[in-house]
């Protein structure tokens, strides 16, 4: 049994790792070489190509950050696969770029399942993300087992397309919460209050909150490199969700308030930074 991985970024790179630490054969492609090094010294065989080996696959996973490449990957892909093999697209792309890539795929017969993760790199790493899949529900099921190697849980969420749905809301919370916690250090901060105790009191009391526990000790310590999601990506998402919250005439003002605070991070922020550097808006006073 194998899978093959296009994309071996943090989060395809963590796929591969703990599908292979769990004795799944996984054969990946990523042009950067130190992508496929990372592959090879985790006991996987990159490949320099899409190719035939692709048609070995028990299950395909695209782990693809832009739409270009993404509509690249599906073309070659439909030159190669089987009737009947199951991709899984785990990435944050709109519901019609998805649904394009599913019509593109249905020529070769192949099945494409929507089945974006919520988690960071660092998360990915450790199995920890949790998977919205949807799609055909027999294809699901067929490699459902593979995905107990890197999710720390599957959320089946039925027809194709609603993974997405579900992955802007968890983002929607996601980038929300990141300023929320940046609001709430810079607030202790001004107090004249230790920034460690601040993250004590909000790690343990009622207002807790997973992004907060997992950010704000990098914006305590402005140690935002490495990137367990980047600034760009943080971007595209909200860019994402702002498309979908429009076109559902979604009344949203506390994540309008976000976004206008990560457009003011994209001037003033390194793209390189983490996502949870949208702090550097309030302590730099930039609002």
């Amino acid at each position: 049994m194998s899978v093959g991985i296009i994309g071996l970024g943090a989060m395809g790179g963590a796929y591969a790792r703990n599908l292979l630490a769990g004795g799944i054969a996984v054969h990946g492609f990523d042009p950067d070489p130190s992508a496929q090094k990372m592959l090879t010294e985790a006991g996987g065989t990159p490949q320099s190509d899409y190719g035939d080996w692709l048609r070995d696959c028990e299950m395909i996973i695209l782990s693809i950050a832009s739409t270009q490449i993404l509509a690249d990957s599906i073309n070659k892909l439909c030159k190669i696969l089987k009737p009947g093999q199951v991709v899984l697209e785990t990435g944050t792309f709109t519901l019609d770029t998805k649904q394009a890539a599913k019509n593109n795929l249905d020529n070769c017969g192949a099945v494409l399942l929507d089945c974006p993760v919520s988690g960071t790199g660092a998360q990915a790493a450790v199995a920890d993300l949790v998977m919205m899949a949807s799609g055909p529900e027999n294809s699901y099921l067929k490699i459902a087992p593979l995905l107990e190697h890197f999710t720390k849980k599957v959320i089946y969420a039925g027809p194709f397309g609603n993974g997405s749905k579900l992955k802007f809301v968890a983002n929607h919370a996601v980038y929300v919460h990141n300023c929320a916690a940046a609001e709430s250090l810079n607030y202790g901060v001004s107090l004249g209050l230790d920034p460690k105790m601040i993250f004590n009191l909000l790690s343990n009391g009622a207002g807790q909150s997973k992004m907060s526990d997992l950010r704000m000790p990098l914006m305590i310590d402005h140690a935002y490199e490495p990137a367990t999601a980047n600034m760009p990506i943080a971007y595209k998402d909200i860019s994402v969700i702002s498309e979908d919250i429009k076109s559902n005439n979604c009344s949203t003002p506390l994540f309008n308030a976000t976004q206008k605070l990560y457009d003011i991070a994209k001037e003033n922020v390194p793209a390189t930074y983490d996502t949870g550097a949208v702090y550097e808006v309030y302590r730099q006073k930039l609002v």
